[in-house]
């Protein structure tokens, strides 16, 4: 599925960086950033699992006061 997004016109670049448990998903020219689960022994059910998303971070691109 990454792979086929990377590849479709005007989706932004993709920073995959490893979080300790989590991947973090960076698209830095739209301010936005997902934490997924990565971690294959979690099973879904009451918890979150493997591939799931933990958090979505929206940010400004300034400094708000």
């Amino acid at each position: 599925m990454r792979d086929k997004l990377s590849r479709t016109q005007g989706v932004p670049e993709l920073k995959i960086t490893d979080q300790g448990g989590f991947l973090q998903h960076r698209a830095a020219s739209s301010n936005v950033s997902v934490l997924v689960v990565d971690d294959e022994d979690e099973e879904r059910g009451y918890r979150v699992g493997n591939g799931d998303v933990w958090s979505l971070d929206l940010w400004a691109p300034f400094r708000a006061t």
